[in-house]
């Protein structure tokens, strides 16, 4: 088979599949449809009246400010007044990771990221936050341009091109914080062939990159600390490693997130494969490196062995890096915190295993069919995660703006769900949020502490649902009501100290308990969306009517 052939078959396929995850991200874009919470919280913080203010608040959102400016400079050109226009500029993310891919793929010398696009191109995960309104899309693509840019690099320096990685470095560590790790790693990756190969000035701008990298995140450091304060609101306080596995095996099955978390899926077990049979051709091909260069054929074994120890050594020390960082978190991670993560494995895989092993037969014919395979297999659940609405806040909160009136109570059974409300309800009927707080713009840590601090924070808020069903007006609730009575619980003398959910659980089984035990009629809202909806926020609307004493 002729070179151009063999070039063009693989290149084809990895063309084919590009062209569907960018079918699934234009879908995205258009049938996304509202804000979900934490998007609504990262547009609401670009939305302050200053800079100034989105600093003191920025120890309200989950990353530094660099997505938080890019999105301002797009609401400045009026492209994010709507939820449309934010979807406009999610896509746009979408296709500049996809683009990254490609110029990766060329910098390490490979045809194409085929393997890159077989894993992730139709991959649920992949396709909820690539073009969400958060800054998980952005630091994907510039941690594959970081990738890329670190191996032209150490390929064949020059002050240009390590002036450029270097920007590019220090923007990927702007975006997330945990980013320094995965940046950190591919450093290390980077710094050990050019150790191999003796180039010290290389080494010495590799270090250069990666202090320049850390010495810009030491700004967010009285950030960080005021964040850390509220850290353990979110901890899980049975936490094990073994939890992150289970998340692990959620961001790689192939599950829309309109349906359940699943773990254990076969996708698990093939990724673990990949990640095992790329590790064994690295350190087979470093035993197979030959010490001298006297002609081209070595030359090329000693730079593929080169490139395959710049992989591993990055994938290996990213996830290492990433899990350690994790463990000490002790969240309950969610799905699309690993998206990172699974970009850098599958860079790192198209390095080792296509363009170290660049034959189309056997290697190439292995890499189309997987490609084919894996976008076959998750073809269905990306093409609906595609179609999935992020949230349905928006529709109940168009019925509530026509049903619910003036003297009615709306009771949001959360405060993190009231951000996203509080951006489309637009009605005359009070509403609070459980606990009551004041603002919900932003995850406002500082004042869920307060009410946990306090000895009865729901009482106005029980007492309210009282006098309104008593005055012959209507209580609506948004959320799930509590299953068990507050008696069933443990008392907040008796919760732990600084953990959110006990108290969230609690405090929303005593709204339920004040409602039954009070309310006359209970009627739920039927809501009919077109397509599925994230499940992650898919609300019920109850409404309560009547009065009767307490019986009990």
């Amino acid at each position: 088979m002729l070179p151009g052939r063999k070039f063009g078959a693989e290149t084809a396929a990895a063309l084919v599949g590009t062209a569907f995850s960018l079918v699934l991200l234009v879908s995205t874009a258009m049938y996304a449809g509202p804000l979900w919470r934490d998007e609504t919280n990262s547009i609401n913080m670009v939305q302050l009246a200053s800079l100034k203010e989105l600093w003191g608040n920025l120890s309200f959102e989950s990353f530094p400010p660099f997505w938080l400016l890019i999105l301002r400079g797009f609401s400045w050109l009026g492209l994010t007044n709507g939820d449309a226009g934010i979807r406009m500029v999610g896509l746009y993310v979408g296709v500049c990771f996809l683009v990254s891919l490609w110029l990766c793929s060329r910098w390490m010398g490979g045809r194409a990221p085929t393997l890159s696009v077989a894993l992730l191109g139709s991959l649920p995960v992949f396709i909820f936050i690539v073009g969400a309104n958060r800054a998980y899309g952005l630091a994907s693509c510039l941690l594959v341009l970081s990738f890329g840019m670190l191996w032209r690099i150490v390929e064949n320096p020059s002050r240009w091109r390590v002036l450029g990685t270097g920007l590019i470095g220090i923007l990927f560590a702007q975006c997330v914080y945990y980013d320094v790790v995965f940046l950190g790693a591919m450093l290390v990756g980077a710094a050990l062939v050019v150790i191999r190969r003796r180039q010290w000035r290389t080494l010495g701008a590799l270090v250069g990159i990666g202090a320049a990298a850390g010495a810009s995140m030491a700004i967010y450091l009285p950030v960080i600390h005021r964040g850390s304060a509220y850290v353990p609101m979110n901890q899980e306080p049975s936490f094990s490693p073994l939890l992150l596995w289970y998340k692990f095996g959620d961001a790689v099955t192939a599950k829309s997130s309109a349906r359940p978390s699943t773990y254990d899926g076969p996708e698990v077990w093939l990724w673990v494969a990949l990640l095992l049979v790329g590790a064994v051709v690295a350190l087979m091909m470093q035993l197979k490196r030959k010490p001298q260069a006297p002609d081209r054929e070595t030359r090329t074994i000693r730079n593929r062995s080169d490139l395959a120890l710049y992989c591993i050594v990055s994938m290996v020390l990213g996830i290492v890096g990433f899990l350690a960082f994790l463990v000490k978190l002790r969240y309950l991670t969610q799905s699309w915190y690993y998206v990172e993560m699974l970009c850098l494995c599958t860079i790192s895989l198209d390095g080792v295993l296509g363009a170290t092993l660049p034959k189309l037969r056997p290697w190439g014919l292995l890499r189309i069919g997987l490609l084919v395979v894996m976008m076959s297999w998750c073809a269905r659940s990306g093409w609906e995660e595609a179609h999935t609405r992020r949230s349905n806040v928006d529709l109940l909160a168009t019925i509530l703006d026509q049903k619910a009136k003036a003297g009615d109570l709306i009771v949001v059974q959360g405060a993190w769900e009231g951000i996203t409300f509080d951006r489309y309800y637009t009605g005359q009927a009070r509403w609070v949020t459980v606990p009551p707080i004041t603002s919900h713009k932003v995850h406002r840590n500082d004042l869920a502490a307060e009410q946990m601090n306090k000895p009865d924070p729901m009482a106005p808020v029980l007492n309210e649902i009282t006098d309104t069903l008593r005055g012959s007006n209507n209580v609506w609730t948004v959320g799930n009501l509590s299953v068990t009575r507050p008696e069933k619980l443990l008392p907040p003398s008796g919760l732990p100290v600084g953990q959110w959910v006990p108290h969230l659980n609690y405090w929303n089984a005593q709204v339920t308990a004040q409602l039954r035990d009070h309310a006359v009629q209970e009627q739920v809202l039927e809501m009919s969306p077109a397509g599925p909806i994230n499940r992650l926020e898919n609300l019920p609307v109850l409404k309560f009517s009547g009065y009767k004493a307490d019986t009990n």
